[in-house]
């Protein structure tokens, strides 16, 4: 799957107008093209993710979980180019990573494009195991013993109902079972289903400094526009 932003329009009509402007040899021109897919679009997909922003410097929303670290780490290491003088082109897409789904293989681009754009999913229980039966062998949490200690669960002990401690819920009672007795004393209704939203966190594109940089130095590398500059280019902001 090819993921969409490597560079907006304008900053594509701008380039094509540079290319249109100079006599470059097919072999430079698409030379001028790959580089500045791997040290222009590739490396500002680097510095989004080292930043944990978006090429126009927004931060990135935030994880919902308590989970820590950086998000995306890997996801620069998995671009790639591909060649296309057929169209006088290259292609930037993703490849690797190892996702799953499950048991179920998820392709990198999948993965890239969701977290370029966004995109909600709704999720049934039942397709998810660990919350349809999933967690056999696995007992109650210390959260869900002290949350079912607050609802007021108790045990029968001969003839005398009593709470449980939190040693004995965690050390008998199974997880999945913890869980149900946990929505049935909160009076919560089980849900069959469920929409996860994951917001736009782009990490592919350059903003408009950083492509007229990134245009004069790779025409400087290819010996064109030894003289240019990222200020000459028009389309600066």
């Amino acid at each position: 799957m090819i993921v969409g932003g490597e560079l907006n329009k304008r900053q594509l009509a701008e380039m094509r107008k540079a290319l249109a402007s100079m006599d470059l040899p097919a072999a430079k021109r698409q030379r001028l093209m790959w580089r500045m897919a791997k040290y222009g679009v590739i490396a500002a997909a680097k510095r989004n993710v080292r930043n944990q922003e978006s090429p126009d410097g927004q931060a990135w929303p935030g994880r919902k979980t308590r989970r820590k670290g950086k998000m995306l780490r890997n996801m620069p290491k998995l671009l790639h180019i591909r060649e296309m003088p057929e169209i006088q082109g290259v292609r930037i897409y993703l490849q690797g990573g190892g996702y799953r789904n499950g048991e179920t293989p998820v392709p990198a681009g999948t993965v890239g494009y969701s977290q370029q754009n966004g995109m909600r999913v709704r999720v049934s229980r039942s397709s998810q195991p660990g919350k349809a039966g999933g967690r056999e062998g696995k007992l109650a949490t210390a959260a869900q013993a002290k949350k079912l200690r607050a609802l007021g669960y108790r045990i029968k002990t001969g003839k005398r109902w009593k709470k449980p401690t939190m040693r004995k819920i965690t050390e008998s009672m199974p997880y999945n079972q913890a869980g149900l007795l946990i929505r049935k004393l909160s009076g919560k209704a089980v849900k069959t289903s469920w929409a996860i939203d994951l917001p736009a966190r782009v990490f592919l594109g350059m903003n408009d400094d950083e492509f007229n940089k990134a245009l004069a130095r790779q025409l400087q590398a290819i010996g064109f526009g030894w003289n240019v500059k990222a200020q000459d280019i028009k389309g600066k902001t």
